[in-house]
């Protein structure tokens, strides 16, 4: 034995080895757009909705559990044999029409899916018939018509559901002995011919189209214990001479059927019977009778109107009885009191206007949903272990002044028309731990002695009542909900009025009121020294603010004078020395002019430049004196004079003839000044304008030449024709011509311009006055010097 052992750990060893070292190679086994976790047990591929058309190739060996459900394979090759360890396959969703022999090699496999295919026939899904471990198959929503052929002797359970059967006989399940679970859910399924399963123990027939079932129907399934037959519109199994039939059936559900009566006397050990949604107005004295293993009876939405005193009698066993949704109006209160392990009565959706006083040991009554006004101080004196009452949503509109009751834990009454709650009324429950009372008309604050006597209590639920925010009546009422450990919301309990607090919080509206004196009455001294400080730190820093600010905008005001100041220095600085510069300037580059009698042609650019400006008329230039001859209207003078001939007007003012010479003779003195201050810087600037007057000298001298020859001719023939003097007339004695005579060069006088020539003779230019705008001209005199 011990040798055994050994061999038997060794075994496992080089198992669990080889299984360690094939693990990195069978990462590499793994399908395209497929998730392998091939690192845990079971060993799982999943290549669901991948929109596969071809069984996998490369899918590892090692695959344990394979899933290939929504793709749209058509056919699975027979290479599928060689996962030998594959216990789970997964092919639901797809477009299989049948199986290859070589699925029927696959000895571990447990669990095979093929719903909603295209199968319609058992025999083409054949090889699974030798497959020596299935336990569970999956055939829901296939066209399959009869399941005959199907054979396979350890096959557990079988799902087909939604498919097209329509028939069950005695050779249905011939081919699975042992067969425990079957479901035909929602199968076109009308007829049932004593079908035979010797261990077939649960199974559904709801949602099809079942009519009539015969006392015998279900003999054939000895040890059948489940049966659904919910959703057959139109069954009947019980009529007033038979029934159906089973000795061993402990569950039935025929809800939603056609049922005008219970029809449970044929079933002796049922435990759990759901009859709801059927069409049982009536309910007959010990009905239940022989039904003593029953515990749980659902009776809800038949229309039952009344209850006998000895409609549930027989029922020792019953926990839980479900009469709700009913037209109940009026219960005895005998009706449960041979039920001794009743434990929850649901009678809600009913039509009950009074409490019913019944006599029971259940622990939690429902009567929400009805229409019960009244509840009286001993309500609840029959029932002796109630432990949970609901009364929501009814019409109670007080609550009796000590309700009794020592076992009552929870108490609900959501949804009533409560205006009041009286100081007493929760004084006999010393065991109530759990009371609602929201959504009820309360207004007033609840005085926290009236739950003097429960010590146990641990949640009051008080929302959704229109209080009214009293804050000195609610300040104990909120300090007792709100200690802890706390027994309701804060934020839960909302005022309504007045309109001013309306959708406030208890809380919220009342703070002021509850704080009031702890925050303020014994400290008001210290509040109004807190707010003269507060206001004397104000005013000091807004003086200060508006000190500092005067004080910036006279120091920028300063700042900005002293700036100007300076640079207004600055200017007049810069506007001497420019001045200074240019009178240096005009002293040092004073260049000689060349007078236009000097030109015998047009002059040239640089010739016309050191031109003197005139000052004066273009009239006056057609006069020129030379050595007591007078030149007068010579070259284009003339032309202009002989053009322009205007009307002379007397002139309204002649200077004195002493004025004139005084001027003259500060003029001539002026000159000899500015002559001897030149003399200076004509030697300085004559060197350099030796260099840029060399050239302009040689070809100036020739026409300079020519121009004297001319003046010369001028002054021997002494003029003739135009140019002769006019006659002297009365008029023109009266007129003086002032003339200066001075040797030296050309200056910018403002009162003639006088040219050295090259033989030293003087020429003796008239004055050019300007004339004016309006055509007065200013009388000429002529006068030989």
């Amino acid at each position: 034995m011990e040798l055994r052992k050994m061999m038997d750990l060794f075994m496992i060893h080089f198992l669990v080895i080889y299984h360690l070292q094939s693990l990195p190679l069978a990462h590499s086994f793994c399908p395209v757009r497929c998730l392998c976790y091939l690192d845990r047990r079971p060993r799982t591929v999943i290549c669901s909705k991948q929109g596969l058309t071809k069984f996998p190739s490369n899918v590892t060996d090692i695959v344990e559990y394979l899933d290939l459900s929504n793709n749209l394979l058509t056919e699975i090759t027979d290479n599928i044999e060689r996962f030998e360890d594959l216990q789970y396959l997964n092919l639901a969703r797809n477009q299989l029409r049948s199986l290859p022999n070589g699925i029927g090699n696959l000895s571990n496999l447990l669990k095979l899916d093929l719903s909603e295919n295209n199968i319609d026939d058992v025999i083409n899904i054949a090889p699974i018939n030798r497959l020596p471990s299935l336990t569970i198959i999956f055939l829901s929503k296939n066209p399959i018509k009869e399941l005959k052929n199907l054979n396979n002797s350890v096959l557990q359970a079988v799902e087909a559901s939604y498919c097209e059967i329509k028939q069950i006989d005695d050779t249905t399940l011939k081919g699975l002995p042992d067969l425990i679970r079957l479901s035909l859910r929602g199968n076109p399924l009308k007829t049932i011919q004593k079908p035979f399963s010797k261990k077939l123990r649960w199974l559904d027939m709801s949602h099809c189209l079942l009519n009539y079932l015969n006392p015998d129907t279900f003999t054939g399934f000895s040890v059948l214990e489940e049966l659904r037959l919910n959703n057959n519109p139109t069954l009947v199994y019980s009529t007033r001479h038979s029934t159906l039939q089973h000795l061993n059936l402990r569950l039935l559900d025929v809800s939603n059927c056609n049922l005008d009566r219970p029809g449970l006397h044929g079933f002796p050990l049922l435990t759990h019977a759901r009859l709801s949604r059927n069409m049982i107005r009536l309910l007959p004295n010990r009905i239940f009778a022989r039904n003593r293993q029953l515990t749980h009876l659902y009776l809800n939405s038949n229309g039952i109107e009344h209850l006998n005193i000895s409609t549930f009698e027989g029922l020792v066993k019953l926990r839980h009885l479900d009469l709700s949704a009913n037209a109940l109006k009026l219960i005895h209160s005998s009706t449960f009191s041979d039920n001794i392990e009743f434990k929850t009565l649901n009678l809600s959706y009913n039509n009950l206007y009074q409490f019913p006083n019944v006599t029971s040991v259940l622990t939690s009554l429902d009567l929400s949903f009805n229409f019960i006004e009244t509840l009286e101080r001993n309500s609840l004196k029959g029932l002796s272990k109630i432990k949970s009452l609901n009364l929501t949503d009814n019409w109670l509109q007080r609550l009796p002044n000590g309700l009794q009751s020592s076992t009552l834990t929870i108490l609900n009454i959501r949804r009533n028309r409560l205006m009041e709650v009286n100081n007493n009324s929760f004084v006999e429950l010393p065991a109530l731990e759990r009371i609602d009372v929201s959504g009820n008309r309360l207004t007033e604050a609840i005085d926290p002695n009236i739950f003097r006597n429960n010590n146990k209590l641990k949640t009051i639920l008080l929302e959704d009542n229109p209080w009214r925010c009293d804050c000195m009546q609610l300040y104990l009422t909120f300090q007792y909900l709100t200690n802890p450990p706390a027994k309701t919301l804060s934020y839960t309990l909302i005022c309504q009025s007045p309109a001013n607090v309306s959708d406030y919080s208890w809380e919220s509206a009342c703070y002021s009121v509850w704080n009031g004196q702890l925050v303020y009455s014994n400290n008001k001294m210290w509040g109004f020294f807190l707010v003269c400080m507060f206001v004397l730190v104000v005013l000091v820093g807004t003086v200060t603010s508006i000190k500092h600010s005067i004080k910036m905008k006279r120091r920028a005001l300063v700042e900005r004078r002293r700036i100007d100041r300076i640079q207004g220095v600055e200017r007049l600085m810069l506007l001497q020395l420019r001045n200074q510069e240019r009178q240096e300037a005009s002293e040092q580059q004073q260049e000689p002019r060349i007078h236009p009698l000097e030109l015998i042609g047009p002059p040239s650019y640089e010739e016309a430049v050191q031109m003197p400006r005139l000052t004066h008329s273009l009239d006056t230039l057609n006069e020129v004196s030379v050595e007591n001859i007078s030149l007068t209207r010579l070259g284009s003078v003339d032309n202009l004079q002989n053009k322009r001939k205007r009307s002379r007007r007397p002139r309204k003012r002649i200077q004195s003839e002493d004025n004139l010479l005084r001027r003259e003779e500060r003029r001539v003195e002026r000159l000899r000044r500015e002559r001897s201050n030149s003399a200076g810087n004509v030697s300085e600037n004559e060197q350099g304008l030796r260099m840029t007057n060399a050239t302009r000298s040689r070809s100036s001298s020739t026409r300079r030449q020519k121009r004297t020859s001319t003046i010369e001719e001028l002054e021997e023939s002494g003029g003739s024709g135009k140019n002769r003097p006019r006659p002297q007339t009365p008029s023109t004695r009266k007129k003086k011509r002032r003339t200066t005579i001075r040797d030296g060069h050309s200056t910018d006088d403002e009162d003639s311009d006088i040219q050295r020539i090259a033989n030293n003779r003087s020429i003796v230019i008239r004055d050019l006055r300007r004339e004016p705008r309006s055509g007065y001209r200013e009388a000429q005199t002529d006068c030989e010097s």
